[in-house]
This record gives C-alpha cells, sequence and structure tokens, in this order.
C-alpha cells in the first residue's frame, strides 16, 4: 500500500485563451436576447448556464471583457479563469499509537468536544485500528476518532445523503468506495465516466464515505452516497466555467451536499451567483478556504459558502491554512489518512482534506433527518465546538458527529 506526505496548494492563473468570458444577465434577459447580445459582440455562445442565466461565450481578441460588462442587460462578464493546485510529496512513515488507540476506541477522548493537546506540538497517529467479533479489522484516521464519529454512528452513518464531491474525480472502484459510489458527470466529456486523474478527489471522498466494511479504511459517514463530478482534469486544472457547469449538473440531482476542494484567490461574480443558486436550491455548499496563508480563497469566500479552515493534531490552525472573515468552521486538515489511487492509501495535508471533514458531519445530520441547507448549517453550528482560536481562523468551531447527536436528541 502507498502511504506518502502531500501538501495541496490552490493558486489561480490568468484566462486561459483569449476571448473566452463567462457572462450573467439580469434576471429578465432571455436566452434569445443574450444570443442577440454575444452575436452583435461578434461572439458565439459555447455553453448556457441556465443555473445563473448565464453563458460561456467566445469573442474575438479584439473585444474586451470591459466592453461586454458594460452592455445593458449585462450583470458581470469576467475571463474564463483557470484554476489548479500544486502538490508535493515526501515520505511519511506510519506511526505506532496502540496505546492511544484504546483509550480512543473506548471513547475516553470521543466526547462532545476534542481531547486537549498534551505537548506543545503532539504529532498524530496516521491512523487508530479497531476490530470486530470476527477479529476483522479497520482503520479509523486520527481525526475521524478525534471528532468523535465511532460515538455518532450508533444512531447515523449518513445512510440517505447525497454528497457531490467536485474535483478531478474519484475511483469509484476502489474498495472503500465502490459501496457508496453513485453515477456520476464529467464535464469534459459528458457520458463518460468521472475518473480520478489526479488522486486528489478519491483522497477527499474516502474522507466523507470510505465504507466501514472491516477492510481498508472507514470515512466519518460511512454509509454517505458519493456523487463523484470531475471538474478538474488530469493535471489538476479547470476553469470557472467547468466547475458552475459541475455545480449546475449536481443540483439538479438534487444532492444534499457539494464539497469543493479546490478555489482561487479572486473574486469571480459568475461562480458567487452559482453558489448562491444552488444555496437557494437547498444545497449546502462546503468549501476549502484555501493553502496559502492568506486570505480566504474562492468559493469558499463567498457569502453563500461554507468556508473550511484547516488545523493540526494540537487544535492550532496549519501553517498553510487561509483564514479570514469569511471562514465558517474549522477541521483537522494535518496527516489526513484516506483512500488514493489505485485501490491504495494516501497520507495528505491541506483545507482540501479539512472540508469534508464538514461535508461528512452534514451527511451524518442527513443521515439523522435533517434537510435543506438552512437546517444543515444551523446543526453544524450547534454541533461545533470552540476550540480556543480567533474566529477567523476557525468560525463556529470544529462540527463534532457526537456533539450533533447530543444536539438533535436533545431537539427531539
Amino acid at each position: 500500500m502507498k502511504t506518502a506526505f502531500l501538501t495541496l496548494l490552490l493558486l489561480a492563473a490568468g484566462p486561459a485563451s483569449a476571448g473566452q468570458t463567462v457572462i450573467t444577465f439580469a434576471e429578465d434577459v432571455s436566452p434569445a436576447a443574450q444570443a442577440r447580445l454575444v452575436q452583435g459582440k461578434g461572439g458565439r455562445i459555447v455553453q448556457a448556464f441556465p443555473f445563473i442565466n448565464g453563458v460561456l461565450a467566445d469573442f474575438p481578441e479584439d473585444v474586451r471583457t470591459a466592453d461586454i460588462s458594460r452592455v445593458p442587460g449585462v450583470d458581470s462578464a469576467e475571463d474564463d479563469r483557470e484554476i489548479y493546485w500544486l502538490a508535493s510529496e515526501q515520505p511519511s512513515p506510519l506511526q505506532a499509537a496502540q496505546a492511544e488507540v484504546a483509550a480512543l476506541l473506548r471513547g475516553e477522548a470521543a466526547g462532545t468536544q476534542p481531547p486537549q493537546a498534551t505537548t506543545p506540538a503532539p504529532i498524530s497517529p496516521v491512523y487508530l485500528t479497531t476490530a470486530n467479533a470476527e477479529g476483522k479489522t479497520e482503520r479509523l484516521p486520527w481525526s475521524s476518532v478525534r471528532m468523535g464519529a465511532p460515538k455518532a454512528w450508533a444512531h447515523t452513518k449518513g445512510k440517505g445523503a447525497r454528497v457531490a464531491v467536485l474535483d478531478g474525480g474519484v475511483e469509484c472502484t476502489h474498495p472503500d468506495l465502490a459501496a457508496n459510489c453513485a453515477p456520476g458527470y464529467n464535464v469534459f466529456a459528458p457520458g463518460t465516466l468521472p475518473e480520478d486523474g489526479t488522486g486528489h478527489g478519491t483522497h477527499v471522498a474516502g474522507i466523507i464515505a470510505g465504507a466501514l466494511n472491516w477492510s481498508g479504511m472507514a470515512g466519518l459517514a460511512p454509509e454517505a452516497t458519493i456523487i463523484p463530478v470531475k471538474v478538474l482534469n488530469s493535471s489538476g486544472t479547470g476553469k470557472v466555467s467547468q466547475v458552475i457547469a459541475g455545480m449546475e449538473w449536481a443540483v439538479a440531482q438534487g444532492v444534499d451536499i457539494i464539497n469543493m476542494s479546490l478555489g482561487a484567490p479572486g473574486y469571480i461574480a459568475a461562480q458567487a451567483r452559482a453558489v448562491k443558486a444552488a444555496r437557494k436550491a437547498g444545497v449546502l455548499v462546503v468549501c476549502a478556504a484555501g493553502n496559502f496563508a492568506g486570505d480566504v480563497g474562492y468559493p469558499a469566500g463567498y457569502e453563500d459558502s461554507v468556508a473550511v479552515t484547516a488545523v493540526d493534531y494540537s487544535n492550532k490552525l496549519a501553517k498553510f491554512s487561509c483564514s479570514g472573515p469569511a471562514t465558517d468552521f474549522t477541521a483537522p486538515g494535518v496527516r489526513i489518512y484516506s483512500s488514493y489511487p489505485v485501490n491504495s492509501f494516501l497520507l495528505a495535508d491541506g483545507t482540501s482534506q479539512a472540508a469534508p471533514h464538514v461535508s461528512a458531519v452534514a451527511a451524518l445530520a442527513v443521515g439523522l433527518g435533517i434537510k435543506g441547507e438552512a437546517a444543515l448549517r444551523a446543526a453544524l453550528v450547534k454541533a461545533s465546538f470552540n476550540i480556543g482560536l480567533p474566529p477567523e481562523q476557525q468560525g463556529a468551531g470544529v462540527p463534532l458527529p457526537a456533539k450533533l447527536v447530543e444536539q438533535f436528541q436533545a431537539g427531539n
């Protein structure tokens, strides 16, 4: 089995090609009027996005985006920017943690608040191993046990929750994902499988819903359904229009949660409108805050997103994590063990890893019968534990599965 250490950085680039523009229109501008406007500027519509009353259009190089944005009826016109992530990898050996395993699995440190650090900078175990009555074993990532997920499983494992993972695809044949993967969508080649060309999406999916099958590792919501939506190519790059197309498809499938462990530093009006449309449709949009140690990036930074920062085993903000006033929650994002192609596992760092922890707790909430964006967001807030960081670093705190169940039972 492959085990490595991965740091995932999300950066932004300029326009991928001259003339590729994402346009949003006022509500009263019809598709026919949109086509006339685009043609009037010498352009052609490449793809329509009814979801946001917008289009992706191709214009001659001498047509400026600023000129399009000033046309009456146009709300925004922006280059179809490219986003990508970079990875650096180095060996990271698995560490024995048997003494801690027994205590954690007895629930001594998995209640409604995380255990306090006992050293200035403790090193987390990679995973904790438990066994069933037949002697078969399951690996539980340290973050899952720290957050109290096993204690919540008697009440919810996320069954019935549908989580769209907008990423580079998911290896749905992985033994720990096969049972929980549903048919997805590939924005690059509709009708083909959203296969994972980077490993990133498979890792994210395992954190959310790795199956509790006594073989491999289990995610926080081991009976939730993963809907893979491929919006990043095999180089880990994608465009704003492709992310919007993926969101539009996912919302149309009736998903409960969208997880986007991707981003860029700059505000994009069309993407903000897509997140708002998803929220209006009742979908919780959970996003990684970013890994460039600055302000929260986008789409996490939009008002209608749920922005998640990353903390380490000491409950300190990870050195790479973005943070700021837009932060909604925080979650473990250092030394996170999860599924990885091909039929393997990876140890990784990033807000890309923190966000799916929050998506998974939201999936557990759906499994309890909590439905709709507003209700899920409120449940996450009530389930959160303040770990003592400033609000711009932790938001409401770390959402805990055990506390989620406790709050749900108290209200029913």
